[in-house]
């Protein structure tokens, strides 16, 4: 019997549904428990279905058996593709599952940030009772950093508010990012025009850091700042100062460079920051999707077949 770990908790309270292929082959899945190391957790298993965790090439030799990690989600950056091919596991993503999710979180946020919610509320809270000034969304001009399929869904919805969208994204050519509804333009000019900058990209060493303080400083003054992608695309730091000088007009951040993020963080205490815990993705509906989709990949590759989406092909190869 095939013996596949979750370390994705989701999975468990929004899991694939009646048509679970796992269930239908008759595998063991079971729950990592609580505390385990995460290589103590994998022995015996043949496949996992993976959170965040980070997976090394030490994770990899000590697991000589394991063949598919499915990612609970579309982000790999946790994951050493190189060593995962070097020992045979293949190592797929979830796409097409969580984009709507995202998007609507992305634009939850933005309008937060635009309409001041979360200091209303807090205002309410506390007894108060004056009216904060905000600003309209219509009309404004949004950057989208990444214009893959979560990108590409926030476009649609900026469409639908009135707003000019620019897109930076050096994966996409200029006839297919007018296709999806933005203008193709350099990052330099995205960040000087966009009234709302939002990050959709991949992290990648590349990426890392993307936008730093020089990025920032090119903002316009009282831009807002949008991250619901990787905390490592932005310098956490840069984005308190900038937002503590009052460059920034607000940023809304759903992931950290460090998760969880620290108690004792700075950004706890930023002024016009809109926190939440990575929790972007989190809809039930995006849950089921993942669990289902991450459940196929991992029957798929334990019966013979090759998973809808791979990220890392040259394993075939070896």
């Amino acid at each position: 019997m095939a013996r596949v770990v979750v370390t994705a908790s989701a999975y468990f309270t929004h899991g694939p549904g009646p048509d679970d292929p796992l269930a239908a082959m008759g595998a063991e899945v079971v729950r990592r428990p609580a505390g385990m190391d995460l290589v103590a957790a994998l022995q015996g298993a043949s496949g996992v279905i993976a959170g965040s965790e980070p997976y090394s090439e030490a994770a990899f030799a000590a697991c000589p058996g394991l063949k598919v990690l499915a990612r609970w989600g579309v982000g790999f950056d946790a994951v050493d593709l190189a060593a995962a091919s070097r020992h045979g596991v293949v190592v797929a993503t979830v796409p097409g599952t969580l984009e709507e999710a995202v998007a609507d979180f992305t634009f939850g946020l933005m309008l937060s940030l635009a309409r001041r919610i979360p200091e209303a509320d807090a205002l309410m809270r506390r007894g108060g009772w004056s009216r904060l000034m905000g600003w309209d969304v219509q009309g404004r001009t949004l950057g989208i950093v990444g214009l893959g399929r979560i990108g590409t869904a926030v476009a649609r919805r900026a469409h639908a508010f009135g707003m000019r969208v620019l897109a930076y994204d050096p994966q996409v050519d200029a006839s297919t990012v007018a296709a999806r509804g933005a203008e193709a333009c350099d990052l330099a000019r995205l960040l000087r025009e966009a009234d709302f900058v939002t990050l959709h990209a991949n992290l990648t060493a590349a990426s890392r850091h993307l936008i730093g303080p020089a990025e920032l400083a090119m903002m316009r003054p009282g831009a807002c700042l949008i991250n619901a992608a990787r905390g490592g695309l932005v310098d956490t730091q840069a984005v308190v100062e900038a937002l503590e000088t009052g460059h920034l007009g607000g940023a809304a951040l759903d992931v950290y460079e460090s998760e969880p993020l620290p108690a004792e963080h700075p950004l706890r205490q930023a002024p016009r920051c809109i926190l939440t815990p990575h929790m972007a993705s989190a809809s039930r509906e995006a849950a089921q999707a993942m669990s289902l989709a991450a459940a196929r990949a991992v029957a798929d590759v334990l019966q013979g077949r090759r998973p809808a989406s791979v990220v890392n092909p040259e394993v075939y190869g070896q």
